[in-house]
């Protein structure tokens, strides 16, 4: 059936709805200040977000945080979403207005993003030859189900979704090649990228090239379509490459290289999740006191209404019986079943099959679950498409469509997995650690917070059994600290952290499990958050409450110190085993990883002064008199350039996780300076094929 001509009153009221339906939906996160998107949102991007924020409020363009693992490229994580222009308005709205309303500026940033999904997929419903209510259908079981309920703390997650109808129509309308689309194409796939969670980035770009094959094996097309999705791919690379080609170097350097040793074949989706598509709290979602699923809740939830699910299967299963089934059915119910399959990932025969022919490095980038959009999407058309055919009156298309929204706004919205009470769980925030604010401030006084333009505080860290909220939260604190949480979580200052926690090479958090060990002196930990007693050399109990106690290490080292001896070692294995050892003394001992070189190290006095500090350029005064070497407790990373009085000079591993400078006697002037190489040579990529994709479109 064709579609009626557009009349655009009603298409503006459709559009409305759908934005309208969106901000019911969140409407606790986007009006009241008391509510806030859960769990990851509060604990993973609100801190990076905060770091960027503070760096646009100081005029500088964030490229290192000195808050998190002693140190790590902030453009490099791609969680932050530096360079993606939502979160860019969102952190500099922060900048302006204040750290304090950030966490509500990205929420709003993505209920808006969600409303802009809408839109797309209503415009994509059109594309397909359906009427507007209809259409409207088919968009609002997209933005009001499974996905965008249940994932609001994967803010990455949100972001690359609201991409994908935009990414399928773009896909439809090469059709008919024009340029302008190819352009959009690419630069939508981009957006994923930028957006923060390259799992569902690999989500867009697999679904787009899959339905441009479908497309040509149902004839609605022809092959030159999925030699455009290609190109576009290939382009939206080039156009991401500021982003993508430092996230590499960081995935390198990072534990993320090693992830395919513990998530075997590649994790996936339960089965059983496909229950809640029809009984919503099946697993008890609702109420995390009696939550009983198998895995992370969010990933439990697939419910999209009853009568939308009715309707996309059958678009599916009816048009056999009755008629001829259309050809947009035939296309979108076989992608529905492809990513249906694959977001169970390992937990099919086929998915496992599939996973583990995958090549270890392709394969730690996988997560199946979060191909859990695609079926949302694709369920979403299937629905509208089922309106389509089923009802053939735009009447019972808007009566269907009104249950629809009600029944998704009154099952989903305002549930544990999409928003959270900031009375109820305080959090970390700027003034208050779990709604208490004496431990925040004694944490700030034994650390000597702020960081200043003339000395770094001490960092904190934290033994097991405190919540891993506080491994991430240094930016939103203002405190640095040893520790994190993230899955590209630095190689090396994992290794320094196993010196005196216990785990495999993987991990990716580590509390401080042997308090005695020197490594935690040697990281610059002067505070000790702990909920049991605590016994070491130079621990003293400084404050308890709240449940905490705060443990004051006054054995701690300085950042910047000179050592008596060092020890030459050829690779990081050998450097992390001699610093994990008992003979380990790093107040007098550097291992560093220097194969075929001498340093002098000397007992002689030696004295070191910070001049001024800032997260990329560090300037410190050295007096020694013998030649000497100098450990900077700083993470060691490529990039971060060193001179002596102007002159530039190597900067060495050290202690496995640090940097080291052999300093000759005499009075010197050394500044640290961060030089991200990778960056700039990424911009000139991305700048260039922006430049040539402009210019094929004019």
């Amino acid at each position: 059936m064709n579609a009626t001509p557009r009349r655009w009153p009603d298409l503006v009221f459709y559009r409305l709805a759908l934005v309208a339906a969106v901000l019911v939906f969140h409407r606790r996160v986007v009006f009241d200040p008391d509510f806030i998107f859960p769990w990851d949102f509060r604990a993973v991007h609100v801190p990076l977000a905060t770091l960027i924020s503070d760096s646009f409020r100081r005029g500088e363009f964030p490229l290192w945080d000195p808050y998190t693992y002693c140190g790590i490229p902030i453009f490099a994580n791609i969680q932050a979403a530096l360079f993606y222009p939502p979160v860019l308005v969102a952190t500099g709205l922060g900048a302006i207005f204040g750290d304090h309303l950030l966490p509500k500026f990205l929420a709003i940033s993505v209920v808006l993003q969600v409303a802009f999904a809408g839109l797309c997929a209503f415009e994509l419903m059109r594309k397909l030859d359906v009427r507007p209510a209809a259409a409207w259908i088919g968009a609002s079981v997209y933005e009001l189900g499974c996905f965008f309920a249940a994932q609001p703390e994967h803010m990455g997650a949100m972001q690359s979704a609201a991409w994908l109808p935009l990414i399928w129509l773009c896909v439809l309308q090469l059709r008919t090649f024009k340029r302008r689309w190819l352009a959009i194409l690419a630069l939508a796939l981009a957006m994923t990228v930028f957006a923060g969670l390259p799992q569902v980035a690999v989500a867009a770009f697999s679904s787009a090239i899959c339905l441009a094959i479908l497309l040509a094996l149902c004839r609605v097309s022809n092959w030159r379509v999925t030699a455009f999705a290609l190109l576009a791919s290939l382009a939206a690379l080039l156009l991401a490459a500021v982003q993508f080609l430092p996230t590499a170097e960081l995935t390198s350097n990072s534990v993320a290289k090693y992830r395919s040793e513990w998530l075997g074949s590649g994790g996936g989706i339960p089965p059983g999740a496909l229950l809640s598509l029809v009984v919503p709290n099946y697993w008890n979602v609702f109420d995390l006191s009696t939550f009983h699923g198998p895995t992370d809740l969010t990933f439990l939830y697939l419910y999209s209404s009853l009568l939308g699910l009715a309707l996309a299967l059958g678009s599916i299963l009816m048009s056999p019986i009755f008629w001829k089934p259309g050809r947009w059915a035939r296309v979108f119910a076989a992608l529905f079943a492809i990513f249906t399959v694959a977001m169970l990932g390992d937990q099919t025969a086929i998915g496992r099959a599939a996973l583990r022919a995958l090549p270890a490095q392709l394969r730690i980038g996988v997560h199946p679950e979060f191909l859990f959009c695609v079926f949302s999407l694709s369920l979403a058309i299937l629905a509208g498409l089922g309106a389509e055919r089923l009802l053939r009156s735009s009447r019972l298309q808007i009566a269907a469509g009104i249950v629809i929204v009600c029944d998704l706004i009154l099952v989903s919205s305002g549930r544990p997995m999409n928003q959270s009470s900031t009375i109820l769980d305080p959090g970390i925030t700027h003034d208050s650690a779990d709604g208490n604010p004496e431990v925040l401030a004694r944490l700030r006084e034994i650390t000597g917070h702020p960081i200043s333009a003339h000395a770094p505080p001490y960092r904190y860290d934290a033994s097991p059994g405190v919540s891993f909220l506080w491994s991430n939260s240094g930016p939103v604190m203002g405190i640095p600290t040893a520790n994190g949480c993230d899955p590209l979580a630095p190689e090396r200052t994992i290794d320094a952290r196993l010196a005196f926690a216990s785990g495999p090479r993987w991990g990716t958090c580590y509390q401080v499990e042997n308090p005695r060990s020197p490594v935690l002196s040697l990281m610059n930990v002067r505070a000790l958050l702990s909920v049991t007693d605590l016994d070491g050399p130079g621990l003293r109990l400084a404050a308890q409450s709240g449940g905490y106690k705060i443990y004051e290490n006054t054995a701690v080292l300085e950042r910047f110190f000179f050592v008596k001896r060092v020890r030459v070692v050829e690779t990081l294995a050998e450097a992390a085993a001699n610093v994990q050892s008992a003979d380990f003394h790093p107040s007098e001992d550097a291992v560093v990883e220097a194969p075929g070189e001498n340093f002098a190290a000397s007992s002689a006095p030696a004295t070191v002064r910070v001049v001024s500090y800032a997260p990329s350029a560090i300037r410190l005064e050295t007096v020694a008199s013998a030649p000497s070497f100098l450990v900077a407790t700083e993470s060691y990373y490529p990039g971060w350039e060193a001179t002596i009085d102007g002159i530039p000079t190597r900067v060495y591993p050290t202690d496995a996780a640090f940097r080291g400078v052999s300093i000759p006697a005499g009075t010197h002037i050394v500044d640290f300076r961060f030089v991200p190489k990778t960056l700039y040579r990424s911009a000139a990529v991305s700048a260039i094929a922006l430049a040539v994709l402009l210019a094929c479109c004019l």
